[in-house]
């Protein structure tokens, strides 16, 4: 294989796949380069909640609301059955002796208002409409956030990569990137074990790979980290799906319970506590079937144990935790796209980052998110 495009991106994951969609939407031949096969990394093990109720801080929320937005802008164009959004909102909730307080609600109530954020109280009484099967218990009050929803990642990213063929573009899987062409500050392209691709410009978007393949692209003899890896655990219960109707937040303090429904019809869980477990994984599924026996109506944990399947991802954690977007110090024509909560800003990042390649003016959204507030080598 020895090919020649406008732009290389490397990653097939939901990021990827949105920045080079939107590079084909601009006349930009694209080649994208994947190692695994199309969401075959933590696009297929994330818990898809898209939202920007858990980011609170003002500029990374109004990124994530762009992100949100611009799901259901893609929802609203395609179907939601083609490309696997759910607009269910998320329900968030708390009572007098929980661990996430009634004051917490309060205080978190009070910060999405300042942000102008959609959300709306909730009682009891509208709790039990809203989730029948979940035992509330005396004086519980809720947040129920309507922008909010879940996805099928992968069916999202199935899609788009489909839209990228169509534009001219080809999805290279089960192809590993071994160098680059060229050297900093100008590349030309990359080096896979299939050959080499050229290209003017070339897109990092490959999650926790992103520093190694930074430190190559550069010549650095020593690959620093400003992306991690974050492993969490989620555990699915089969044919539990009509448990509930959203996403719905746990009071469990800082050890975040969540739980939705799944696209296969299952009930799909996770907690911040279960994470903390692995890799011992049995003990992190007992926990959360221990968890999701106390809060929901005649359920058997011993049943709900022996119906689960579990999974766990790696997921690109910033090492400030906040999306890393743009141009990499150092080469004229290398971009970087890294952030945990890449379902949800996937859209928005996929949109920006393509302006900017393409010469459009640079979104003010990304300004304190840029590579060059790191080291990269």
């Amino acid at each position: 294989m020895t090919e020649r495009a406008d732009c290389v991106v490397i990653g097939a994951g939901l990021v990827g796949l949105a920045i080079a969609h939107e590079l084909a939407g601009r006349g930009t031949s694209c080649r994208v380069i994947e190692r695994r096969r199309i969401a075959g990394g933590t696009t297929s093990t994330t818990f898809a909640w898209l939202n920007a109720t858990s980011k609170l801080e003002e500029d990374y929320h109004r990124l994530n609301v762009a992100g949100v937005e611009g799901h259901w802008r893609l929802a609203s164009r395609w179907g939601s059955d083609v490309t696997g959004h759910r607009h269910t909102g998320c329900l968030m909730w708390a009572g007098p002796d929980t661990a996430t307080t009634l004051d917490d609600l309060e205080r978190i109530f009070d910060r999405l208002s300042r942000l102008a954020y959609p959300c709306r109280r909730v009682g009891r009484r509208e709790l039990t409409d809203l989730e029948p099967r979940i035992a509330f218990g005396h004086g519980a009050e809720g947040l129920l956030m309507p922008l909010d929803g879940w996805l099928d990642a992968p069916r999202l990213a199935r899609h788009l990569a489909q839209g990228i063929v169509r534009g001219g573009g080809a999805i290279h899987e089960e192809t590993q990137v071994t160098g680059f062409l060229g050297s900093a500050p100008v590349l030309d392209g990359v080096v896979t074990a299939d050959g080499p691709v050229h290209a003017d410009r070339v897109v990092i978007a490959a999650g926790t790979g992103t520093g190694d393949l930074a430190a190559m692209a550069l010549g650095s003899q020593t690959a620093l980290r400003p992306v991690g890896s974050d492993p969490g655990l989620l555990v699915e219960i089969a044919g539990a799906g009509a448990w509930l109707n959203r996403v719905v937040c746990f009071p469990e303090g800082d050890d975040e319970l969540h739980m939705r429904p799944s696209a296969g019809g299952g009930l799909l869980m996770g907690a911040d506590a279960a994470d903390r477990m692995l890799p011992d994984e049995m003990r992190a599924r007992r926990h959360l079937a221990t968890r999701a026996q106390h809060y929901f109506i005649g359920l058997d944990s011993a049943d709900v144990m022996a119906r689960t399947t579990a999974r766990v991802g790696h997921r690109p954690m910033p090492a400030d935790g906040r999306s890393i977007v743009g141009r990499l110090p150092g080469c004229d024509n290398l971009f970087v796209a890294a952030t945990h909560s890449g379902i949800t800003l996937a859209p928005a990042v996929g949109a920006m980052l393509a302006d900017e390649i393409t010469g459009r003016p640079a979104s003010s959204l990304l300004q304190e998110f840029r590579p060059d507030r790191f080291a990269w080598t």
